[in-house]
């Protein structure tokens, strides 16, 4: 979610590619899908908070799935120019420093800025565990605060790390702590990937692949552990394993157990690139995107069934499908095609929602928190529950420009100031 696309694709000048591909400046339709997530988790919170029985009648809570696509759309904008930079036969992985400078700008100035708002003006962050306190229609478990140590952990985003911690602050923000998990991991494989390539002469594709198989593993095992932990404490409760201020949570929240959800993004890019470069035919290509279409019906049917049996692994499907439908937008794009359904993607006001993504994920549960204490949203109805997602999207969508026009592009200008 965070990596607002930068706009950046596949230069002809980057890597190696057969005349049939353009030089572009941007992937394009993955913008959009972006906004669509972020409205789909802001519906969801909505209902939660003031909705929950046209909620759980409706079948909304399958919306809350779009996180993962934030995640599986990282896993592919980031480890792009790690696989660019092994087609292209760089004699180092992309610069640390550069890299890391980036992924703290694009983030942190906003989160702050939001964060010390929604906690010394609004006063609504959450100051004990959201699912121990939350009330539907109330704000309960909310204010300022002041605990040294909770703050701290709100501050640096490490709050999930810590049962007594997690959920605390603004609601949303646990995911990106996982990000940061994520942003983590790529310099360490990068480092790897090349080592191995210099020192034993290893095959791209096999150093393109074994990154996202790794994280695969990892997030398997991380599962695995959890339902363990779970089983030794006597959590039951689906809903507490996730999200209660247990040993559980914090694992099932934490990069261990996630890891997962960004390693089918990375598999993507590497049918991307191959088929940019030359070494998927415009042929095959059109075949893989035939068969990923056709994968993605049982992986949303898998998806749906672990979400029915409350299994942890339903966010493994959710991020495969969210990879696969990726590539249903990209690979024309990567044959030097036109691609229509890129093109519908890139509708401006989806294209925009994409771009403000994290604003509006950041701001929308405080908001929507403040609007309720004022006695603006309604009951617990459908008509209801459109009123309130109006008025929360509307709200937030203002909030969100404002943050996005003077606090992330103003970043963001910084930051490739100093790649440079």
């Amino acid at each position: 979610m965070t990596e607002n696309l930068e706009r950046r694709g596949v230069p002809a000048g980057d890597v190696p590619a057969p005349e049939k591909t353009p030089t572009v400046g941007r992937i394009r339709g993955l913008d959009g899908p972006r906004g669509i997530a972020c409205w789909a988790v802001l519906i969801v919170h909505v209902a939660v908070q003031n909705s929950p029985d046209t909620m759980a009648s409706g079948g909304l809570q399958l919306l809350g799935q779009a996180l993962i696509f934030f995640f599986a759309l990282s896993g592919f904008l980031l480890y792009l120019p790690y696989v660019k930079g092994l087609v292209r036969g760089r004699e180092t992985p992309p610069d640390v420093r550069s890299y890391a400078t980036h992924r703290l700008l694009r983030v942190f100035p906003a989160y702050l800025l939001i964060f010390l708002i929604t906690n010394y003006v609004l006063q609504a962050c959450f100051v004990v565990n959201e699912f121990v306190a939350s009330e539907a229609g109330k704000d309960t478990g909310t204010g300022m605060i002041t605990d040294p140590g909770m703050l701290l952990a709100n501050l640096t985003l490490t709050q999930t790390y810590f049962p007594q911690y997690l959920q605390t602050g603004i609601s949303p923000s646990w995911s990106l702590t996982l990000e940061f998990g994520f942003y983590l991991s790529l310099p360490l494989f990068g480092t790897a990937m090349w080592w191995l390539r210099r020192r034993f002469g290893t095959h791209a594709a096999i150093l393109v692949v074994t990154p996202p198989v790794i994280l695969i593993v990892v997030g398997t095992i991380g599962k695995m552990v959890a339902g363990r932990v779970a089983e030794a404490q006597g959590i039951t409760a689906v809903a507490e394993q996730n999200w209660g201020p247990n040993a559980v949570a914090v694992i099932l929240r934490s990069f261990f157990a996630a890891a997962d959800n960004f390693a089918f993004g990375m598999l993507a890019v590497a049918a991307f690139v191959a088929v940019a470069t030359g070494h998927i035919s415009v042929l095959g290509a059109r075949r893989l995107r035939i068969a990923s279409a056709v994968a993605l019906v049982p992986s949303l049917l898998i998806m749906l069934l672990l979400i029915a049996a409350g299994s942890s692994y339903q966010s493994t499907f959710t991020a495969l499908s969210s990879a696969l439908f990726i590539l249903i937008i990209v690979l024309p794009l990567a044959a030097g095609q036109e691609g229509r359904l890129a093109t519908v993607l890139d509708w401006k006001p989806l294209d925009y929602s994409g771009r403000i993504s994290l604003s509006i994920y950041l701001w929308h549960f405080p908001l929507m928190i403040v609007i309720g204490r004022l006695g603006l949203l309604q009951g617990d109805s459908v008509t209801g529950l459109i009123v309130n997602v109006l008025l929360v999207g509307a709200v937030s969508l203002v909030f969100a420009s404002i943050t996005y026009r003077y606090i992330e592009q103003p970043a963001m200008v910084v930051a490739r100031r100093m790649r440079r």
